[in-house]
């Protein structure tokens, strides 16, 4: 239900936003949010003259966004606006994001057609207290539907796929049935958005449960990306996996739906719900090429760095998630030595809790486990706590003994680095030994120069 016909702006907005002009409005995600009584943040404003023109109060900065489109940003008291004047766009054939023509206007109504969906081409009149709904837009807000403003909407702009996409699930909205089958139809306009633009995209989708609090809203995103056929051309390692059964005697699901799964149960921690994602990516390529998915981590780790490589996700990002994927089934069985539980934990002590978080919601996932038996520690975590009662020296700068200490020994070069590792794995299984005269002893009998340490095979 429509919270308030009353449109919710700060005195010092409204206030700004007045001087600006008698046609000036507040339009988009604002005012439809602040209709259903949902969050606001950014403020976008439109009107029918160019921002350079505007009447802009004294205290208030302008930066030109995008010279083309008109769009300026607008800062006053501190408060950021986002001002566009009305426009008609003209796109050439395909769903390049970018308009191949850009027309300015004083015709509300035009500029209401040209954008994607009719809930976000609702305005709002500061001065007169008013509201202009061109498309009925507040209806479909009233009945939380996303509908395009107009027939070719998709074919125009394919960002808006995945616009759609997000929007339904961050805002629990259906999709009118016209516009779910127009975009079905233009899926493939989605191969003409860049790779940054995806991202961005995909990233907000991953957390959409975040943003209105809609329970699940994340793994709804991913669903509704398969029924519009969209991971053909957003991830298409990730389309290859539907459909692709798993042995039953472990797997509730096919490939693509464990995934998403694995999505739902993850936390919304930081890189945790893209590596949810990919985790298992490589399942498919290691049975098309291998007939078995034995090593399919190693395989995902790799397409992981592939992927988010296409979509220009940053170095750091791409580094932990396809660490993540490589990990996720280290110890799987349970039956690892403890000396080696102690060494992985050290190795991997910065990821391990989103490692854990991972594990956790991939066996959740399978839908054969009980969710309540994984509320337990896992043996990460029970080692780990461990190895801190103990005073293991996690890091290899807590060893008592140093570079300098080795070099003043006699070591040399990378045989001080191989001594230090050594050293290292000994402390960490036996805690006890970290101690000088302990680590001088047993540094005596390790090599001292490169020429002594074991070839590499």
């Amino acid at each position: 239900m429509i919270a308030s016909m009353k449109i919710n702006l700060e005195e010092k907005s409204a206030k700004f936003i007045n001087e600006l002009g008698e046609n000036v409005y507040v339009v988009g995600g604002y005012v439809r949010n602040s209709l259903i009584g949902y969050k606001c943040t950014d403020i976008d404003i439109a009107g029918p003259i160019p921002a350079l023109a505007l009447n802009l109060p004294p205290r208030t900065s302008m930066t030109m966004i995008n010279h083309r489109m008109g769009t300026a940003q607008l800062t006053c008291d501190g408060v950021k606006y986002e001002y566009t004047p009305f426009r008609v766009e003209l796109y050439n054939r395909g769903g390049e994001h970018t308009p191949a023509k850009v027309s300015f206007t004083t015709d509300l109504v035009a500029d209401a057609q040209r954008r994607d969906f009719c809930c976000n081409a609702i305005y709002y009149n500061v001065r007169r207290d008013e509201i202009v709904d061109p498309t009925g837009g507040v209806r479909d807000v009233e009945q939380k539907v996303l509908r395009g403003c107009n027939k070719h909407v998709f074919e125009s702009d394919g960002l808006r796929l995945l616009r759609l996409v997000r929007l339904a699930a961050e805002l629990d909205f259906k999709i009118e049935g016209e516009t779910a089958r127009a975009a079905k139809a233009m899926n493939a306009n989605l191969a003409d958005i860049t790779s940054e633009r995806k991202r961005v995209e995909l990233d907000k989708m991953l957390y959409a449960d975040t943003v209105n609090g809609f329970k699940n809203a994340h793994y709804r995103a991913m669903r509704l990306l398969k029924q519009l056929a969209l991971w053909k051309n957003l991830i298409p390692e990730v389309a290859e996996c539907d459909g692709f059964a798993q042995p039953e005697q472990f797997h509730k699901y096919d490939i693509m739906e464990h995934l998403f799964r694995t999505v739902l149960y993850a936390p919304p921690i930081h890189n945790l719900r893209l590596a949810a994602l990919l985790h298992d990516v490589g399942k498919a390529y290691c049975y098309k090429n291998f007939g078995n998915f034995y090593g399919h981590e190693k395989n995902s780790s790799i397409l992981a760095r592939i992927i988010l490589n296409r979509l220009r996700y940053p170095n750091d990002v791409i580094d932990q998630v396809s660490r993540l994927c490589a990990l996720h089934m280290y110890d799987m069985r349970g039956d690892a030595r403890e000396s080696k539980i102690r060494v992985f934990v050290a190795k991997n002590y910065d990821v391990l809790d989103k490692l854990v978080a991972l594990i956790k919601a991939d066996r959740q996932a399978t839908g054969m486990v009980d969710p309540e038996s994984l509320a337990a520690p896992h043996r990460f975590e029970t080692v780990r706590e461990k190895m801190i009662a103990e005073d293991a020296p996690i890091l290899k700068r807590s060893l008592r003994i140093t570079g300098k200490d080795l070099a003043d020994m006699g070591f040399e070069s990378e045989a001080i680095s191989a001594a230090l590792e050594v050293l290292w794995r000994e402390c960490i299984i036996n805690p006890k030994n970290n101690t000088t005269e302990w680590l001088r002893r047993a540094a005596t009998r390790l090599p001292k120069t490169p020429s002594e340490l074991p070839k590499r095979k």
